[in-house]
């Protein structure tokens, strides 16, 4: 069986998802973490069966687990007063944040091979309580960044049973655990069981989140539990920019677009990137066959979108580098 290693959110769709009833939250500018309870600290990675070592043969000494995992099975290496903190024996998946805009700052010290002392201003919020039953189910990992097989997994403590979404408050309140200075649940907010107010409600809150910096939103379904795996009872939502850009040629497309346009390319500003979200029809050129791949030739123009024509087109944010990430075509 395909599994990820924590569970992921796919991107709301208005037209195939209906958000009534549900939570809303933050979508955080953070580090996504696992805390396994501690089971796992003070052990060689090498020990534990969901420690992603696949390049710790680098490493000039063996590393150890201290019971915080990245979102790829790495261990992360929290100072011990803050991970003396969070609860032993209650799992917990949550994100590491230090506030917006400071991802970048998070990185630098979330990532680092000892814990200095930036972890005073690092927060773990907390959005859920994975169950020892799922996290631990038999199956295959296989992305670019963690390739782990989990079979077999025995966890030495009290079973944390699945529970739905909505009891999560209470579940940490029977264990009666107690919040610390470094850590906290994640404010969520219910929505509307009507489906237009739901809307409205969330895309409030998404424009004061995002107009204050904020990355976006997320939704999650209060009767769904805890997978490890990509899933629609959990939903980003991003507010979309829109910008207009030149257009200064085309690539050949591959495979299924072999003899169409594959993408095109966009001067914007001092900056340049290759633009897709087309259809089949908007591709056409004026000629049908070139290397898949290659830039097309300046004698082959696209009648839709003719070289020096003015697209707009949508993008989430930029890059350090400037570049619109994720940019679609939107309109001529």
């Amino acid at each position: 069986m395909n599994r990820e290693y924590l569970q992921l959110a796919h991107t709301f769709n208005p037209e195939k998802h209906c958000i009534a009833g549900w939570h809303l939250s933050e979508k955080l500018d953070g580090m996504r973490a696992y805390w396994d309870g501690g089971i796992s600290r003070g052990k060689l990675c090498s020990e534990v069966p969901w420690a992603n070592t696949a390049k710790d043969y680098r490493r000039v000494t063996p590393p150890f687990a201290t019971g915080l995992w990245s979102r790829y099975g790495k261990p992360i290496a929290a100072p011990d007063y803050w991970l003396d903190e969070l609860p032993e024996n209650i799992p917990l998946d949550g994100e590491l944040y230090m506030g917006r805009g400071q991802f970048q700052s998070l990185i630098s010290c979330v990532k680092r091979l000892d814990a200095g002392p930036e972890w005073d201003d690092v927060q773990y919020k907390v959005f859920d309580i994975p169950s020892d039953y799922y996290m631990f189910s038999s199956g295959k990992i296989n992305n670019p960044n963690c390739k782990l097989e989990f079979e077999d997994i025995f966890v030495e403590r009290p079973v944390v049973n699945p529970f739905k979404f909505h009891q999560l408050r209470d579940a940490l309140a029977n264990r009666r655990v107690e919040f610390g200075d470094h850590w906290s649940l994640l404010e969520h907010v219910k929505l509307s069981f009507s489906t237009e107010d739901a809307l409205e409600q969330m895309y409030h809150h998404l424009n004061c989140i995002t107009n204050n910096g904020g990355e976006g939103v997320v939704l999650r379904n209060p009767n769904s539990v805890w997978v490890p795996k990509r899933t629609h009872d959990l939903l980003k939502v991003k507010k979309l920019h829109d910008a207009e850009g030149l257009v200064t040629g085309y690539t050949w497309g591959k495979g299924k677009l072999e003899g169409l346009m594959g993408s095109m390319t966009i001067s914007w500003g001092d900056k340049s990137f290759e633009l897709s979200g087309f259809t089949d029809a908007e591709r056409l050129l004026t000629d049908n066959y070139g290397e898949p791949g290659s830039l097309v030739a300046g004698d082959v123009s696209n009648n839709m979108f003719p070289r020096g024509s003015i697209v707009t087109f949508k993008y989430r944010e930029l890059t350090r580098d400037g570049i619109p990430k994720e940019a679609r075509y939107f309109r001529y």
